[in-house]
């Protein structure tokens, strides 16, 4: 992991001796997240964008801002153009010989060298973000992945438990509808039991009344017919 973007950004020596120093260290940690870094100061954009590709130009404008070197070069050129939101020869000579006017080093060779080692820079920070990206969503997508198997999973179980359910709902059913047949037959089935007892309780009733009658008339005889 890279601490210092400076060690990244240093030009080389012949290059570093022709711009002014300073002691201020160059900070753009690889490692920040993307979404952490401050919003650069924004110039006129010739293309719209949707936000999110509007706030990621700006978290590299922002990175290109902390990377600039000391002194002016392909940076402070591409300022210049960008600021005026035209590209065309004209302005591309007035910006040149105002850089000539700040330094007498510069040429188109040293600017475009620049230019290269920029996109370079940018090109790696692009690839770091790419790989942190792809980490993180690695990293979602696998707990989705958990996430959606366990509620899979969940789902079967309790599938599985609607389906036995189900089951014993049906049995029950079928308890019941059989129970309500014999409850309809009861009366029926009961019939012919309940009417044997209760002609044997009545004639229970007829014969003890018939032997009562009986023996009270014989009772009676002797009570009238026999004298003490």
């Amino acid at each position: 992991m890279i601490k210092n973007w400076k060690s990244l950004f240093l030009k080389s020596e012949e290059s570093a001796e022709k711009v002014k120093t300073t002691t201020e260290p160059l900070s753009f940690p690889v490692n920040k997240p993307l979404d952490s870094f401050p919003v650069a100061e924004s110039y006129p954009e010739k293309t719209t964008f949707d936000p999110v590709v509007n706030e990621v130009i700006q978290v590299y404008e922002s990175g290109l801002d902390s990377i600039n070197m000391p002194g002016y070069d392909f940076y402070e050129f591409y300022k210049t153009i960008a600021s005026t939101g035209v590209a065309n020869e004209q302005t591309y000579k007035m910006a040149y010989q105002m850089a000539k006017s700040l330094d007498k080093t510069i040429t188109p060779e040293k600017l475009t060298k620049d230019a290269e080692f920029y996109v370079s820079k940018i090109s790696e920070v692009h690839g770091q973000y790419v790989s942190q990206g792809q980490q993180k969503l690695n990293s979602l997508q696998q707990e989705k992945s958990t996430e959606k198997t366990k509620l899979m999973t969940e789902v079967d179980q309790a599938s599985i438990r609607i389906a036995h359910l189900k089951v014993e709902l049906q049995k029950l059913e079928s308890e019941v509808n059989s129970k309500k047949t014999l409850l309809a037959k009861i009366d029926e089935t009961y019939y012919p039991k309940e009417k044997s007892i209760k002609e044997k309780l009545n004639a229970n009733d007829l014969a003890r009344k018939t032997s009562v009658d009986k023996l009270s008339s014989i009772k009676e005889g002797i009570l009238r017919y026999i004298k003490i």
